[in-house]
């Protein structure tokens, strides 16, 4: 949607000096860290904690009312700020603050906006009360949980499931039955609250926030060797069941269950969720779920061990002599060492830069409107992350030296730089080392060569993004573009930014996938591979996304791969295996010039090594070709022919693909891209000889080069004509690629063996412009018969001399005088083209019968200006930008179509205009926030659709740039212009959609009248209605559904008249239309001319609105409809005092059924003089005013 203009709170936009109280959270802000006089990168590699303000890991020595206040400071620079009562002094700093607002955010207006944002999604941790209650319990049972005695592993696995009922959540490899492994619970070493909860960056969003308890297992539960073959995880495992019996053993009213920590198999947590008991532990009013993650001390294994070039799972059944190094495993177990050495690192830069969390906060933000958490995606990405990245752009020694971000900058100016770097640093060339280690084994290129993704923590040893794809970096660098570009938008792009929630797969990409894990894994998933990947579905996105980038190239932007991670199990239960369901989905942005190309070309002939892995890579699609340029190279060519067929063939990419490296067949997978393409043309029932399909390919090519044969033909014999032609001009949708059904050339000659629904020919408007002349007549009259003779002169010339039929006509039906009447239908190679002859001296006459004239003639003479302007300029200047738009964007066209079709038939057709809908569908491609352009026109539909649902047009403008030269003065303007509309028409009797345009400013060309304010709102009804059906369509894979996108209930109504299908001249084009009504191919009905422009239906519903348009409401689909819906307006029908000139067909209210008059109780016998709407009355004269068409009407009670 256009920018909305937001109400700003009515105080000085000036920095305000705020005392800020920062309360102690459960862990201590001063428990922590604290950077007086170290260093903070060595702090942070050694995860101290500043011991001085209190102890180590006493996480509940200070409560809410411990906490001390912090100094008076600026919000922004953080100097103090002393009071004043002069009005000088005070002036002066509002200038300064303005000024200092004005350097540190975008503008006043976004740091209001940033202010607002972040006032509505704080946390009040004021009123975590109960939730630190818990807390403590927790801690407590933790620690007062009795060690138990030394056993084997599998006997304590085997008890605790056997006495306990809690099953030891280890995924499909257990320890070997002979497994001497011992276990015993001990008491943890430490339990403290980390991540955002401590830091305080916790945001209120839709899903509860996490609160995250690292519990620290002792090192003496640990052998030296624990780091092989699972046996850490095993013990992790263990002691993360010992952890619930313990909770659940307490019986403090806590929920619990398992899951994974950020979707890794390898280390399950558990979830600890309030029971709503109401009692003092009971914190479901903070929303939030407290997430117990074990860990390990941070030398409790040599870290030489875990680099990623280590072989830490050692096969007894494998056939390699050297086992294969183990990254994703080494890197699992390093995490859980390391997460006191990060929360160190973040909690030194919240203390030395003001604006850290606020970033964070803000980054979080981001990150979930965009869909890029890996809670929401398993993208391997988090705020974590974002924060870990954020603070090493504010330490020093960066590549090129020095820093990217300064500890003054506000909390706006760390989020754009932060995201800049995302957006524009080559993380594959230079990967990110926050620290660095001395040891060889953690070099640069022992990170590189194992994970696609590398981003070290301060350690030097850990890859935090050890489970991040490439893919997943695709993603988040394509976001961080679109970022920057809304940053660096003129326009305030706030709401596309962190407002709008755009992880909708629909909207969000041009083509969609979802293909559920298949049951038979591919022979590359060995057991060493299932040891780094424990799910098989984590498995596959890691490397589906490789794939097909590699098979795709540049015909996309972005492919998306995204997995669902939500694995939770209740403790009594198995854990998820490997081969348990899960569903990849897999989003992809195609790019609009080549994603159709038809030939991917490979190596030379000659270059044998690289020819078979091509070979290999694309199986029997590849085959070696010569081309023009006599090169013969591999290749793989998709013969697909028409727009239709050549968007799909990523489509047919993808599936090869996928069924060729990973085995899974086109069956199981459910694409979505094309499924609203049989929507655009007319049903498969209409025989060929009505329309011919093939046209699915050609489509609007045979009508345009038509035209331009036209063109030139006019041209041709404009020698022989009083004037020459200056100019012709398209004008009209069939020549801006934008009619609902595809223009089909006719043969005039066998036109007359069609029956009636089959033979109205919709004509193709064209402005043929004369040169200027001083002899053309001042009078109108006869200006308009000097026009009808140039018409027959041309008719004339082109019978002639070029053999093509034409007819003049003279609409006898115009009741204005003033207005133009006549124009040249020519019937040229199977169209019919309608040539209006533009005289711009017709607007001088006009204009000056207005300044001369009051009264009837004036009103007369501003019409017919008005009708003018429409048909001669407005609309012609129109044609000529969409025609740009849809060269610009391919998918344009087809959107614009399918919008068409579904407002017709939902029965909308006379309450929009075609250029309306054109306008609304080019605004998601000039103006796409918060996505890019679509490139699918099914995409594109459904945020043309997404937009009419959500679009406030009671308060809010549209501007839609077509021309691209809307300036901001421009849109304040429109605003303006807007606001004076409401003010004037509060009721919405005019202009209910502000449409404008940068030539339309005051948006009355194309939606002034309609729709009105009833229609709006039907509109916007089965608009939501409409995302619905797709959502749900998409959800479940219920492509049967899609139907209903396109199918209207007609219980709505008050009325349906039912017409005969067979006086329905258009009836070819309906979209549901039935083979029977072509069974019978007799001689037409209503006459053999052509019917050129001829649709009864549109006339009679014109009738119905020129008669009773005051009190009813029609509805109707032009495109081969063959119901028209009434709805009685309730202000005009309602009872009503009779007078003389009501202007409506009324019954006295006291009448019966039954025609008498029988007074109303308590009126004391006495007949009423209120009068109501005779509605059967009505309906009786619109059936007779059909006659002839109407077959029945049915009307519900009123």
């Amino acid at each position: 949607m256009a920018p909305v203009k937001r109400k700003v709170r009515s105080q000085p936009i000036a920095v305000k000096k705020a005392k800020t109280v920062e309360k102690a959270s459960v862990v201590s802000d001063n428990d922590s860290i604290s950077d007086d006089g170290q260093d903070l990168m060595a702090a942070a590699q050694r995860g101290e904690f500043d011991e001085e303000d209190s102890e180590a890991g006493d996480w509940e020595s200070q409560s809410d009312e411990d906490a001390m206040e912090e100094d008076t400071t600026d919000a922004v620079s953080g100097d103090a700020k002393k009071s004043s009562t002069d009005a000088d002094d005070f002036v002066a700093g509002e200038l300064e603050g303005l000024k200092e607002t004005a350097e540190l955010y975008k503008s006043n207006i976004f740091k209001l906006e940033i202010d607002e944002l972040l006032a509505e999604v704080g946390v009040d941790y004021d009123k975590h009360k109960r939730l630190l209650n818990a807390l403590r319990s927790l801690k407590s049972i933790f620690e007062k949980e009795p060690e138990t005695k030394e056993q084997l592993l599998n006997d304590y696995i085997k008890n605790m499931e056997k006495k306990h009922k809690i099953i030891v959540p280890i995924l499909d490899s257990p320890p070997p039955q002979d497994a001497q492994y011992k276990f015993k619970y001990q008491k943890p070493s430490s339990v403290n609250v980390i991540g955002g909860y401590a830091l305080r960056t916790i945001c209120k969003l839709k899903k509860p926030f996490s609160v995250d308890v690292a519990v620290e297992m002792p090192s003496t539960m640990f052998q030296e060797k624990d780091y092989v073959n699972n046996r850490y995880f095993y013990k992790r495992a263990c002691y993360l069941a010992a952890l619930a019996y313990a909770i659940r053993k307490a019986k403090i009213g806590l929920e619990i269950e398992f899951g994974m920590l950020n979707g890794d198999a390898h280390r399950p947590i558990l979830l600890v969720k309030p029971s709503g008991d109401k009692s003092e532990l009971d914190f479901t009013k903070t929303k939030c779920i407290i997430r117990i993650l074990p860990c390990a001390p941070s030398d409790v294994f040599p870290v030489h061990r875990l680099a990623p070039g280590k072989a830490n799972m050692r096969h007894v059944d494998s056939d390699d002599e050297v086992h294969r190094p183990t990254p994703q495993y080494n890197a699992s177990v390093l995490m859980d060492t390391t997460l006191a050495a990060n929360s160190a690192f973040l909690y030194q830069h919240s203390k030395s830069c003001e604006g850290f969390r606020d970033a964070i906060k803000l980054g979080r933000i981001w990150l979930h409107q965009r869909g890029l958490d890996m809670s929401q995606t398993g993208s391997g990405f988090n705020t974590f992350l974002f924060a870990m990245i954020m603070g090493y752009l504010l330490q020093g020694g960066l590549p090129g030296g020095g820093r990217k971000l300064s500890t003054s900058h506000s909390s706006y100016q760390l989020l754009r730089g932060t995201i800049d770097f995302l957006s524009t640093h080559d993380f594959e060339k230079d990967p990110v080392f926050i620290g660095k280690s001395s040891h060889d084994n953690f070099a640069v290129e022992n990170f590189t060569s194992h994970y696609q993704v590398v981003i070290v923590d301060p350690t030097g040893t850990v890859n935090m993004a050890a489970h991040m794809s490439k893919s997943s970096l695709d993603q988040l660098q394509h976001e961080a573009k679109l970022a920057m570009s809304y940053l660096n938008d003129t326009v305030d792009r706030f709401e596309a930014l962190f407002l709008r929630n755009v992880n909708e797969a629909g909207l969000r990409f041009d083509n969609f996938v979802t293909l559920p894990t298949p049951s038979t894994t591919i022979p590359s998933y060995d057991d060493h591979t299932k040891s780094e990947y424990p799910i098989y579905s984590e498995y596959l996105a890691q490397h589906i996304g490789s794939v097909l980038k590699k098979g795709l190239t540049n015909r996309v932007d972005l492919v998306a791969v995204q997995r669902n991670i939500e694995d939770t199990w209740d403790i009594q239960s198995e854990a998820a295996s490997s081969s348990s369901p899960h569903t990849i989905s897999i989003g992809l942005i195609l790019n609009p010039d080549n994603a159709p190309r038809l030939v991917d070309q490979g190596p030379d002939a000659q270059k044998t090594e690289e020819c078979k892995e091509f070979r290999e890579f694309w199986g029997d699609k590849a085959e070696l070709r010569r081309f023009k340029d006599g090169s013969i190279v591999e290749s793989v060519v998709w013969n697909y022919q028409g727009y239709e067929n050549r968007s799909t063939i990523v489509q047919r990419i993808v599936q090869h693909l996928i069924k060729r490296h990973f085995g899974i067949s086109e069956e199981h997978l459910h694409y979505w891209a094309s499924q609203l393409y049989p929507f655009l043309h007319v049903s498969k029932s209409v025989p060929n000889n009505i329309f011919d399909h093939r046209l699915e390919i050609t489509g609007f090519q045979p009508v345009m080069t038509a035209y331009n044969d036209l063109a030139k033909m006019l041209r041709s014999v404009d020698g022989e004509l009083p004037l020459l032609i200056s100019n012709i001009y398209p004008c009209s949708p069939a020549l801006r690629y934008s009619s609902p059904i595809l223009p089909h050339a006719v043969d005039f000659n066998t036109l007359v063996t069609l029956p009636t629904i089959g033979r109205y020919i919709d004509p193709i408007d064209v402005i043929v412009q004369l040169e200027r002349s001083s002899k053309w007549p001042d009078d109108m009259d006869a200006l308009q018969k000097v026009k009808a003779a140039f018409c027959l002169r041309i008719s004339d010339i082109l019978k002639k001399r070029r053999a093509t039929e034409s007819v003049v006509v003279n609409d006898h039906t115009l009741t204005n005088d003033l207005e133009a009447r006549g124009y040249l239908d020519v019937y040229f190679e199977g169209f019919v083209f309608r040539c209006h002859l533009h005289v711009p001296h017709e607007e001088l006459i006009l204009k000056s019968i207005i300044n001369k004239n009051d009264g009837l003639v004036k009103e007369k003479a501003q019409k017919a200006l008005q009708k003018h302007l429409y048909q001669f300029h407005y609309q012609q200047l129109h044609t000529f930008h969409i025609q740009a738009l849809c060269a610009k964007f391919p998918a344009l066209s087809a959107t614009i179509r399918l919008v068409k079709r579904w407002f017709s038939a939902h029965l909308l057709s006379c309450h929009v205009t075609d250029e309306l809908v054109e306008l609304l569908c080019s605004y998601i491609f000039v103006d796409p926030h918060p996505w890019t352009p679509p490139t699918s026109p099914m995409t594109g539909a459904m945020r043309v659709l997404h937009l009419l649902a959500t679009w406030t047009w009671h308060k809010t403008p549209l501007l839609v740039d077509i021309e691209q030269e809307l300036t901001t003065g421009m849109r304040d303007e429109a605003y303006k212009n807007f606001t004076l509309l409401r003010q004037r028409s509060p009721q919405m009797n005019q202009g209910a959609m502000f449409v404008a345009t940068s030539k339309d400013l005051q948006g009355v060309r194309w939606s002034q009248s309609r729709p009105n304010k009833a229609i709006a709102v039907r509109i916007q009804m089965l608009a939501k209605e409409s995302v619905k059906v797709l959502s749900n369509v998409f959800s479940s894979n219920g492509i049967r559904h899609i139907k209903g996108l396109y199918t209207t209930s007609m219980a709505d109504y008050h009325a349906v008249i039912q017409l005969k299908t067979s006086r329905c001249t258009r009836y070819y084009e309906n979209i549901h239309a039935q083979k029977n009504h072509f069974a019978k191919m007799g001689k037409p009905i209503l006459g053999e001319e052509p019917y050129v422009g001829f649709d009864p239906v549109t006339e009679f519903v014109k009738e119905i609105m020129d008669i009773y348009g005051d009190a009813l409401l029609v509805f109707y689909d032009k495109h081969g409809g063959d119901k028209i819906g009434l709805v009685w307006d309730p202000q005009v029908t309602a009872a009503k005092q009779w007078r003389v000139g009501l202007g409506l067909n009324t019954v006295p209210a006291d009448m019966n059924d039954n025609g008498v008059l029988v007074p109303s109780k308590g009126s004391k016998n006495e007949i009423s003089k209120m009068v109501t709407t005779n509605f059967s009355g009505i309906l009786k004269e619109i059936e007779r005013l059909g006659a002839g068409l109407v077959e029945s009407i049915t009307s519900s009670a009123t």
